[in-house]
């Protein structure tokens, strides 16, 4: 069986899109710069299928890529389930190193979808459906052993929390193995914390590039000391108004080891008492903070420092919000916050001393003339029950006439 796939290999008819004649004339096979971009004019020639919005619903046909493919761009398709051994399992594409599965409506990967993809280097999965499943799902990379750079923005269904995935992400690195990933992308993915999961990325230990940006983080929550080689955490557009003390020590401390930049920009920073040590140490750190000039207050106290660089808030100015029963400011998901111009300690001690005063002094005259308070309510208290007695007794329904 074997053999004879290596032979259907071997003899595919060829169509004039320079494809086997199973790819339905849809897609573009031969000699291509790659990547194309202006940016890159001296980019080499690579054996490149193009399967781009080729309105395919399954990756059959994938079973008989020519065997020099260097580059699969299968995107825009409808696909849904992967099937096992997408390539088959009769040919090692040896030369093939990057794969682009991004936009196909892609539900799930089997544990066996990939075999045969030993020297791929960069696997892109972004804006599926993907529903990260208890079937099989450690093994989803297993098979790329060379993989440096993995894509998977928007990558996973909505229908599932953020923080389910994840916990099955860190199955998948960890039986992946992937020791050689230098890139992560996970943006647009709806991530509002790491949790419990603080040493998701420690299983990459060659990671480098971490891309967190478009989620709903509110922090910097993970462990940095396990990926010596990180250097570039982007966080830009999340739900950060300050980062904790614990990630700016975490930060901190890492650097002294490493260069690291982080990039946040475009969070919803909250310029207030509370930030005071955030703003100090955006000002003092020896962290690359990429465009930390365009960090701007989002909301703050005083009001006129919405819209101000950080960087140029005197700190020491930052008045303190006035919380509402035990709600935080901190605009964290599900917590409700209000920020007014608060009246100062001394004024809220003095009324409340004022208040408890009053009312001890009301108490104490009631006491001492409750004699003659009795005397005075007992009359109108009674005339108030007996109308209320006779109001209720004219309300009774009357008792129902039977004839006989």
């Amino acid at each position: 069986l074997l053999l004879l796939g290596a032979v259907s290999h071997v003899f595919a008819s060829i169509d004039s899109t320079g494809c086997p004649e199973v790819f339905l004339s849809r897609c573009r096979c031969g000699k291509s710069q790659y990547p194309k971009s202006p940016q890159l004019p001296d980019a080499p020639m690579k054996f490149l299928v193009n399967c781009t919005n080729s309105g395919f619903t399954d990756a059959s046909m994938l079973k008989l890529l020519p065997e020099q493919t260097e580059v699969l761009i299968f995107t825009g398709n409808k696909i849904g389930e992967l099937p096992i051994n997408v390539f088959g399992n009769t040919v090692d594409y040896d030369d093939l190193t990057d794969l682009d599965f991004s936009n196909n409506a892609i539900t799930f990967i089997p544990g066996k979808a990939f075999h045969r993809v030993y020297n791929v280097r960069t696997l892109i999965l972004n804006h599926n459906d993907i529903e990260i499943s208890e079937r099989e799902r450690p093994r989803m990379f297993y098979n790329f052993e060379s993989l440096e750079s993995l894509h998977l923005t928007n990558a996973f269904t909505e229908a599932v929390n953020s923080s389910y995935y994840l916990l099955s992400l860190d199955d998948i690195f960890y039986q992946s193995d992937l020791r050689l990933l230098i890139k992560l992308h996970l943006e647009q993915n709806e991530i509002y914390t790491i949790g419990k999961n603080a040493s998701i990325f420690c299983q990459l230990p060659a990671l480098q590039q971490l891309y967190l940006g478009d989620n709903r983080l509110f922090d910097l929550d993970f462990r940095l000391d396990c990926m010596p080689d990180i250097n570039y955490i982007d966080l830009q557009r999340n739900g950060i108004n300050e980062l904790s003390v614990e990630a700016m020590n975490r930060i901190d401390e890492f650097s002294k080891k490493s260069q690291l930049t982080v990039e946040l920009q475009k969070n919803p920073f909250m310029c207030d008492c509370y930030s005071q040590r955030f703003i100090r140490w955006l000002k003092n750190t020896n962290v690359t903070l990429r465009d930390a000039d365009e960090y701007r207050c989002a909301d703050g106290i005083p009001r006129s420092t919405i819209g101000k660089s950080l960087l140029t808030i005197e700190e020491n100015k930052l008045k303190c919000p006035l919380e509402v029963g035990t709600h935080s400011r901190s605009g964290r998901e599900g917590v409700t916050t209000e920020h007014v111009e608060g009246y100062s300690a001394s004024t809220i001690g003095t009324l409340s001393f004022l208040l408890a005063f009053v009312s001890a002094v009301l108490l104490a005259v009631g006491f001492w003339h409750r004699n003659r308070i009795s005397k005075t309510v007992t009359p109108y208290w009674d005339h108030v029950t007996r109308k209320v007695g006779y109001s209720g007794l004219a309300n009774e329904e009357l008792a129902k006439v039977v004839a006989v």
